[in-house]
């Protein structure tokens, strides 16, 4: 089982989220849990301190790079001690990280030495820096090799989780680590299949195929098949049942077809309003 957390913050609602979260996991799983916050360089480089060298000119650029720098190490210390605090409330020790770079870059360096990587739906400077072609976590959950857990900005705990099967091989994964996971916390779990093109036989054969899993590991787990479109009827049955975590595998049958047109896994990213548990 997960023994060893990261978890990302910004220091913004959404990074506070994820800390809460971590900090949740790392309790009931008797896991450690490490913090880490990157102090984005790209904010060094981007077009706001261009604009600030054409308007003032050489060494007064030099200046503001030097005091915005300062300023930036003096709010990651604030979001250090933020962490920090959080953990202290728990009685919870945790280690703190603090590192310059690209963020997406440096959570894919660090995530390795862990089993589960935790980071907010959204950042703080994703706009501000340019990512047309995804948000960090986007890019973190796509070259993640380690599960990752991304959560809304508000906390609540997790009492019980929906596992999304369609009977692919990630599909499978996400259900093992759903049904380990709900044993562990001792939470009910519920298992939906969604019923696509009319093959509701198929969806059948794929529901049961999960259940069979959860009986042969002693998981009193619930059947949910239902007909929609597949990423919607997800997030719709995970609130009418009362859920508060949803696991899903990072990818689905055609892995090609998600990277080009997005992917279930993306929609609920985008949609979600409880924490994502995404497995490989």
């Amino acid at each position: 089982m997960i023994k060893r957390i990261l978890t990302c913050t910004d220091g913004s609602e959404y990074g506070t989220g994820a800390c809460r979260y971590g900090i949740e996991l790392a309790e009931r799983l008797q896991a450690t849990l490490t913090g880490l916050h990157v102090l984005d360089s790209r904010m060094l480089e981007g077009p706001l301190m261009a604009n600030i060298s054409g308007w003032f000119g050489a060494q007064p650029f030099g200046d503001s790079l030097n005091t915005f720098r300062d300023l930036m190490e003096a709010k990651g210390k604030g979001v250090a001690d933020a962490f920090e605090a959080l953990c202290r409330e728990k009685n919870l020790d945790a280690d703190m990280i603090v590192k310059w770079g690209h963020p997406a870059r440096i959570i894919l360096e660090e995530e390795n030495r862990y089993e589960l990587c935790v980071l907010g739906q959204n950042g703080e400077h994703d706009e501000q820096t340019g990512d047309l072609t995804g948000s960090t976590v986007d890019r973190v959950v796509r070259h993640c090799d380690q599960p990752c857990l991304i959560t809304p900005a508000e906390h609540r705990p997790i009492r019980k989780m929906m596992a999304a099967y369609d009977g692919s091989g990630h599909a499978g994964k996400a259900l093992h680590v759903a049904i380990e996971l709900a044993g562990v916390l001792s939470i009910p779990l519920v298992i939906i299949t969604v019923v696509e093109n009319d093959e509701n036989d198929l969806a059948m054969n794929r529901a049961e195929d999960a259940m069979r899993l959860a009986r042969a590991h002693e998981c009193p787990a619930a059947q949910l098949i239902v007909e929609g479109e597949n990423h919607q009827v997800i997030l719709d049955k995970a609130e009418d049942t009362g859920c508060d975590l949803i696991v899903a595998g990072a990818h689905g049958h055609s892995r090609i077809r998600e990277l080009v047109l997005g992917s279930t896994a993306t929609y609920l990213m985008n949609n979600m309003t409880m924490p994502l548990l995404l497995a490989r």
